[in-house]
């Protein structure tokens, strides 16, 4: 929240609560420098580790499976166990993780101006309420998760913060997990060729599919990349 207000206050020319070239800036320049921070970053990163365990939980439900534990870890990594009556279906389980935390950030930076951004807050908490309810168990994912809840109910309850600053927190919301994904895509590359029968879902793939789990890596990173192309293109008018 405090990176939020101090990018916040640097943006006094916004229109109609629209973030400007300043903010914009200020958020990526502030996010890439505390992102790797250990406490202040882990707590940053986790919001993208949710949103990619939560892909794979979506996948698994929407194709048949069965979701049995959501774990966030205290150094910003998680995982997500499923099963999956076929290999296509378990495929799909694994594509999901970085493929849609990169297609969910660029939707929160479509959805900035329009009048259904503000809805985002209550998916959030409503996504989140499901996973610490059903599948979440660990002590961190815990208390993380339900810090994760407060603040979205906060954004919700306190009036001055909706609809003034929603696109604000949402651009911020949005650029941490993309930059998150980015980095998380590059390490997965990186592990791909240090220990690639250790790479995540580089590895679950590989084995579905037997092409090597560094192809993988790299369509994750491409997916990454291309997203990340797009949501710029989105506020290429700002600047």
């Amino acid at each position: 929240m405090a990176l939020i207000c101090f990018a916040i206050r640097l943006n006094n020319h916004g229109r109609f609560g629209m973030p400007d070239k300043i903010f914009i800036i200020v958020s990526l320049v502030v996010i890439i420098l505390t992102i790797r921070i250990k406490n202040i970053g882990t707590g940053l990163r986790s919001i993208n580790t949710l949103i990619h365990e939560l892909s794979h939980a979506f996948m698994a439900i929407v194709t048949g499976g069965q979701v049995t534990e959501i774990k966030l870890n205290e150094n910003a990594s998680g995982s997500c166990t499923t099963k999956s009556n076929s290999g296509f279906k378990g495929f799909l389980v694994s594509f999901a993780g970085y493929t849609f935390s990169a297609l969910f950030s660029y939707l929160l930076f479509f959805s900035i101006g329009k009048s259904w951004s503000y809805y985002f807050f209550y998916i959030f908490t409503a996504a989140s309420a499901l996973a610490i309810i059903f599948w979440i168990r660990n002590l961190y994912g815990i208390i993380w998760t339900l810090i994760f809840i407060s603040l979205n109910l906060a954004i919700i309850l306190i009036p001055f913060a909706m609809p003034k600053y929603t696109n604000h927190i949402i651009f911020v919301l949005g650029a941490i997990i993309a930059i998150d994904n980015f980095l998380a895509t590059t390490s997965l590359l990186t592990r791909t060729f240090k220990e690639p029968k250790k790479a995540g879902d580089a590895t679950n793939l590989a084995k579905a599919t037997r092409i090597p789990a560094i192809f993988w890596a790299l369509l994750f990173l491409a997916v990454s990349v291309f997203v990340g192309y797009k949501s710029y293109l989105i506020f290429l008018p700002y600047f």
